[in-house]
């Protein structure tokens, strides 16, 4: 897999310990979100949305945290079942190195929220081994969850078969709440990992 470490609109990549470490990016499975994601560089916007055991999660509750965000639905059959997998991988390493939940979280949001209720999301998770002490799977109304859309700049265009095509970055934010890029598609466990301990020891 190739890490994504190409820009657009102008956007410079962020440095991290003498290292590029974030490109903002666009992604789809087959549509463009507006370039660059609005919110890099800035505050990550909050919000207020259900996990897979029912508990409202915000992401402003993770501040002293990293915090990779990203967007799936459950009846996706290409690029979000290749993402969460990669981010599982991220996951197990980052579990072996202690540094799971206590210094690291994920919060995976759902483009589908009417079919994606925390049940179907539990058993996803539950698909990919996720550890739910740090991997949150997030739902809520129409209304709130395209509130969040909006604010990241996730475009999303429905298809045939309830399937859709959905902008798909892996948001990088920093203990600070800022939002330092975005991933594209083709997620790099390894090169992740090794962004995360640069941040960490930025501190």
């Amino acid at each position: 897999m190739q890490r994504a470490a190409w820009l657009q609109g102008g956007l410079h990549a962020l440095p991290v310990a003498g290292a590029i470490l974030l490109a903002a990016t666009v992604v789809s499975t087959g549509i463009a979100a507006p370039a660059p994601f609005p919110v890099i560089g800035k505050r990550a916007p909050n919000f207020l949305l259900i996990d897979q055991d029912d508990h409202y999660v915000q992401v402003s509750q993770f501040r002293g945290k990293l915090v990779l965000l990203n967007f799936i639905y459950t009846h996706c059959t290409d690029v979000c079942p290749l993402t969460t997998a990669a981010l599982a991988r991220v996951q197990r390493e980052l579990v072996h190195r202690g540094w799971w939940d206590t210094d690291v979280v994920f919060l995976t949001i759902t483009t589908d929220p009417l079919r994606d209720t925390p049940m179907v999301l539990r058993t996803y998770a539950t698909r990919y081994k996720a550890d739910m002490r740090g991997w949150h799977f997030l739902t809520g109304d129409p209304g709130a969850t395209q509130a969040v859309y909006k604010q990241y700049g996730i475009a999303i265009q429905a298809r045939s078969e309830n399937l859709q095509d959905h902008a798909s970055p892996t948001f990088v934010i920093d203990r600070g709440g800022v939002v330092l890029g975005a991933y594209g598609t083709n997620l790099d466990p390894d090169a992740i990992v090794d962004d995360l301990a640069k941040l960490r020891a930025r501190g």
